[in-house]
């Protein structure tokens, strides 16, 4: 099972349609859908977009970290710019991908690959 937070509707399903193939996608708009998901459901691996309405996606991946530790987080945007990548690396992501999201999306499924092996 694997959350994807975006305030993007047209994103959430074009990801639900490309990522949910062999496994679980749940979607949320806002950083807090996204919290009570993972507190409820024990996802392995979550994508986040730094740019969230209310609480940004930065927030969101530090109270990821503070409850969920095991948490594999993917960070989402459009705005890829290497402070804001290094910071979000720094708070725990360990991977960033660009939007638009396409098929070759590979690092999720390498961050999947590693989860399922650990």
């Amino acid at each position: 099972m694997q959350p994807v937070v975006d305030d993007d509707e047209a994103f959430l399903e074009q990801a639900q349609e490309i990522l949910n193939r062999n496994r679980q996608v749940f979607l949320a708009s806002d950083a807090d859908r996204a919290f009570e998901l993972a507190q409820g459901l024990g996802f392995s691996v979550a994508l986040v977009d730094l740019d969230l309405p209310g609480e940004d996606g930065f927030a969101l991946i530090r109270k990821l970290r503070d409850t969920v530790p095991e948490l594999s987080i993917t960070v989402i945007s459009s705005a890829l710019h290497s402070l804001t990548l290094e910071d979000a690396r720094k708070l725990g992501a360990v991977a960033v991908l660009k939007k638009p999201i396409t098929p070759d999306w590979k690092p999720v499924e390498r961050v999947r690959q590693r989860r399922s092996e650990a």
